[in-house]
């Protein structure tokens, strides 16, 4: 029998919560990590969940009790906290004692999807992160820089003539009005940020790395030549794999 699984992601900009039936992840439902009524609104969500188990990733440290509380008192499980104590499938001593929460997951589903490959995954999430495994599971390093809609609001914020937009794919890198060259600018400018970072990297570890996109702005990566495995869900995947490793 397939165990049901309720994952939650605290992030930055977005509390994810879902449930892996032991096939699929159901369709993530969001509260803003923001909001006055992040926590109540967490247990609205979580009033009526069935589950076996519970596995929890957070960077924002101030929200982390209060959620694991709910889980407690609403689900009635003692979820799993992702850190580098727990078995991760990872060479331990390789993990740096500063790593976030959810590049940790992104680096377990890594290492367990591609066991023998140099992988990248790169994070399109609040921050743009790259972090990355060898086929031996050992962590060699991450990068951190501002995510798109952070890019894009200090855009806003510091040139006053430049409307605030949604973030498109755009149809070229030649655009011909403000909006349509804004959406250019970002979008492939992260293309070829993640292009330049993975060239640094396969040169530095002397070989080729399958490369994951993950994060809410993945999609955009699809098509991209470089980019093996595009997947929105892939810290989530992380932190299910890691329950399981820990049951």
């Amino acid at each position: 029998m397939n165990d049901r699984i309720l994952g939650i992601d605290i992030g930055n900009t977005n509390i994810s919560i879902s449930i892996h039936d032991g096939q699929s992840w159901s369709a993530e439902q969001r509260v803003k990590t923001k909001s006055k009524k992040a926590v109540p609104e967490v247990r609205a969500i979580l009033n009526g969940i069935k589950c076996d188990k519970a596995v929890l990733s957070s960077v924002v440290p101030n929200l982390t009790g209060s959620i694991i509380e709910a889980v407690r008192t609403v689900v009635g499980l003692e979820p799993l906290e992702i850190s580098r104590n727990i078995e991760t499938g990872l060479v331990k001593e390789s993990i740096p004692e500063e790593l976030g929460s959810d590049i940790l997951c992104n680096l377990i589903a890594a290492h367990r999807i591609y066991p023998n490959e140099y992988v990248t995954v790169a994070d399109f999430g609040t921050a743009f992160t790259t972090e990355t495994v060898s086929p031996e599971g050992k962590v060699l390093g991450v990068t951190i820089g501002p995510g798109m809609m952070t890019s894009v609001k200090a855009l806003f914020e510091n040139a006053a003539q430049l409307p605030e937009i949604r973030l498109d794919i755009p149809e070229t890198v030649l655009g011909r009005d403000t909006v349509a060259s804004i959406r250019a600018g970002v979008i492939y400018g992260f293309i070829g940020q993640l292009k330049g970072i993975v060239d640094q990297i396969e040169k530095e570890v002397g070989h080729k790395v399958i490369v994951v996109a993950t994060g809410g702005f993945s999609r955009y990566l699809e098509g991209a030549i470089y980019v093996n495995r595009a997947d929105v869900g892939f810290t989530l995947e992380g932190a299910r794999i890691a329950c399981l490793l820990n049951s």
